[in-house]
């Protein structure tokens, strides 16, 4: 018997652990296959060159790629699909990351981001204060020599 997704269901249930997980696995790797297969003809219909929907196929198996991804799945896939349609793929991978991050990654580095630009002037006002105090140290205890 198989099913709508061209998957091979089994004609009577399981009798054991065993045989039920290899019938789950089974039926993932064939929607699995199914979807690369897609993909596959998909971008083949891309490379074939005269397909004036190109950057529509390509964002269409890039978000079907991407779907539920985390920031590193959405980083990859984002600078890979600039890369194809010929952007800058580290600005799209950047901006792929901030989509696939959760709240509270995106909250912590905009803090980090207010907090080094609250900071910075503070440090190079240390740094400008340091650096000749540094300098003078090193001249004296050169000279006492």
């Amino acid at each position: 018997m198989t099913t709508s997704n061209g998957v091979r269901a089994a004609a009577t249930p399981p009798t054991s652990l065993g045989g039920a997980f290899s019938d789950v696995v089974n039926a993932a790797l064939g929607v699995v296959a199914a979807k690369v297969d897609d993909w596959s003809n998909k971008l083949d219909d891309v490379a074939a060159g005269g397909s004036t929907a190109r950057p529509d196929a390509v964002e269409k198996v890039a978000d079907d790629v991407a779907e539920g991804g985390d920031a590193k799945q959405q980083a990859g896939v984002r600078g890979v699909q600039a890369g194809i349609e010929g952007s800058n793929p580290v600005w799209a991978a950047v901006k792929g990351a901030w989509a696939g991050s959760s709240t509270p990654v995106k909250v912590a580095i905009v803090a980090a981001g207010v907090v080094v630009l609250v900071l910075s002037p503070v440090l190079l006002v240390v740094l400008l204060v340091t650096v000749p105090i540094v300098v003078v140290v090193s001249e004296s205890r050169s000279a006492k020599k």
